[in-house]
């Protein structure tokens, strides 16, 4: 399907990681529905399926794309169906992943589409994401509604995980490009989509921005207690996975505070030996984050670790380490430039805290409207 105009170029995405456990181990007869704001325009569709972490075989009975008309609600004259090797069903291997045929799929800037998949067997629920947002439009519901135009008010539901689908590459324009997004919970959240939104609302049409990025996320370590493995790989591990998506030039990096504020004195899970100090978080971290960019001819643009009251906490060595690793980011990484996510969202009067405004309440995440004064101050000459 490819031209020489025309170039695949990742438009949405999620990091790929281990199911929470407040969601079902198995499901059936089952439907998701995901909707998409593309910020370019597109003819096709490539989706990609992860079950890296399953320990069975999963089947997608099938999958349908549409226009969105609202809420939960679909086009149903705009179905294709996405097909896998030109057959309806997807198997995906445990520990393995698939990619779809390439589907003539044309929409505008914009133009929002939903993505949606039925699973009619038995299947593990395994390998899924969850996050939600203002701008993160997610339904699922009992029964086959895959190419309905709804699933019914009595049987759905909304902001159920991603199941398997991480990735979505569109066919584009030869000039457009990736910024991939990657962090934490932060970065989860909304400001990806705010940006998403500011670069559409400003015209530019050659920008997707992909988000890959795992709440609870650590850069140096993981956890190997299931109650906890939602919170996914450590950072050096997925990132090259991460970041090396079709048409991706360059990466957008918030990480860092999970190492510091998660280690506990009486944390079973997560003893206070885990605890870095900046030299290991820059050796062994942000470091490595540069070179795997650097060597896939990726730009790198890094923020300093927001402020976060806990870091304050015994004694003051993970505030203190915060601070020595800001400085080094700002003022000697070999990065291609620094997003001051920190001066962006810190209060004026003390440095140490979010502005109440930009605070979501847990003086650690930010507010909508932190997230969106975050997007907002990423200048324009990196985003182009």
């Amino acid at each position: 399907m490819e031209t020489n105009n025309k170039k695949w170029v990742a438009g949405w995405g999620t990091a790929i990681t281990v199911m929470a456990q407040n969601h079902a181990d198995y499901i059936k007869d089952q439907t998701f529905r995901y909707v998409i704001f593309p910020t370019v325009d597109g003819e096709g569709l490539r989706l990609h399926f992860s079950n890296k972490f399953g320990r069975e075989d999963a089947v997608i009975t099938k999958v349908f794309v549409a226009k969105r008309a609202e809420g939960e609600y679909i086009k149903p004259e705009t179905n294709v169906q996405v097909t896998f090797g030109g057959e309806a069903a997807c198997r995906l291997p445990a520990g393995g992943s698939a990619v779809s045929d390439e589907i003539p799929f044309s929409f505008t800037a914009g133009e929002e589409f939903a993505v949606s998949m039925y699973f009619g067997e038995l299947t593990e629920l395994y390998t899924a994401h969850s996050n939600n947002g203002y701008y993160i439009k997610k339904y699922y519901g009992k029964g086959d509604w895959a190419e309905k135009e709804c699933v019914p008010l009595e049987d759905y539901g909304e902001n159920g995980p991603y199941v398997f689908l991480n990735t979505i590459d569109f066919l584009t324009d030869s000039d457009v490009h990736a910024i991939i997004a990657f962090g934490d919970s932060i970065t989860a959240q909304p400001w990806p989509d705010c940006l998403a939104h500011r670069i559409y609302d400003l015209g530019i049409k050659n920008v997707t921005v992909v988000r890959k990025a795992i709440g609870g996320g650590r850069m140096l370590r993981e956890y190997k207690y299931r109650l906890k493995k939602h919170w996914g790989e450590a950072g050096i591990k997925r990132f090259e996975q991460d970041i090396t998506q079709a048409g991706a030039d360059r990466v957008f990096v918030l990480h860092g505070i999970n190492d510091l504020i998660h280690p506990g004195v009486n944390n079973r899970m997560c003893r206070m030996d885990e605890l870095p100090d900046a030299e290991e978080m820059i050796k062994d971290g942000y470091m490595k984050y540069i070179e795997i960019a650097h060597r896939h001819g990726m730009k790198i643009y890094m923020s300093p670790i927001l402020p976060c009251p806990r870091c304050k906490n015994d004694d003051g060595v993970r505030e203190k380490t915060r601070l020595a690793v800001n400085e080094w980011i700002r003022t000697k990484a070999p990065c291609d430039g620094v997003i001051d996510f920190e001066a962006a969202v810190w209060d004026p009067d003390d440095h140490t805290l979010i502005y109440p405004e930009y605070d979501s309440g847990d003086h650690l995440h930010p507010s909508f409207a932190g997230a969106s004064h975050m997007a907002e101050s990423i200048p324009l000459d990196i985003i182009k």
